[in-house]
């Protein structure tokens, strides 16, 4: 009985295909180690065909706690590729750079699950799987007691990355269900569709 009532408690919010990539650092085009990677990607594809999401993770390793917001939201895998692609720019002192493209490193099965007022993203990768509580950060400066709200993505990512500004701003139906609060649950998939929404994960024992 209380199997059958702990399952009823689990409310599916969104499932689909997960894919992890790993970007080398700028020049670095056969990356040996986990320091030769730029950076961490998460790309969500729903499996009823809404838009997929590119979450950048603001570590390179997956620790017990760590940072990530929405970088793209794209209706097309041909946007994906492009962007996650191989890039050549231009710096003022060191002249034009390479920027390699984003490998994907592992593949699998994601799901969203709302339960006891939390939001998990479970998912699987071949014979690994992971559980970790997800929150959204508030956007609202008020509500860190700042007058406004710090670029954290320019102290973790590289500039020619970062494809939207942080943080976003939500329409009001999500807005307010911060409440005054500095994080709410994922508790619904719409957060998602919010390029520079920004994104709290706990691994969940």
């Amino acid at each position: 009985m209380g199997r059958t009532q702990e399952q009823r408690a689990v409310r599916v919010l969104e499932e689909g295909s997960i894919e992890l990539l790993s970007r080398p650092r700028v020049e670095q085009q056969n990356p040996e180690s986990i320091n030769d990677v730029q950076r961490l990607l998460m790309v969500l594809t729903p499996g009823n065909r809404s838009p997929l999401r590119v979450i950048a993770i603001g570590r390179k390793q997956t620790q017990d706690r760590f940072w990530g917001f929405v970088d793209l939201v794209l209706h097309d895998r041909r946007d994906l590729e492009a962007a996650l692609g191989a890039h050549v720019y231009s710096t003022r002192t060191r002249g034009v750079g390479h920027l390699p493209a984003a490998r994907v490193f592992a593949r699998g099965e994601y799901r969203f699950e709302s339960t006891d007022g939390d939001t998990y993203l479970r998912y699987v990768l071949q014979e690994t799987e992971e559980s970790f509580i997800v929150s959204v950060a508030n956007p609202d400066p008020s509500a860190w007691n700042l007058e406004e709200m710090p670029d954290l993505q320019l102290d973790l990512f590289h500039l020619t990355e970062v494809h939207v500004s942080l943080p976003t701003t939500f329409p009001p139906s999500l807005q307010q269900r911060f409440n005054g609060n500095r994080y709410a649950p994922l508790d619904t998939p719409a957060w998602l569709d919010h390029p520079g929404a920004e994104l709290i994960f706990i691994r969940r024992e």
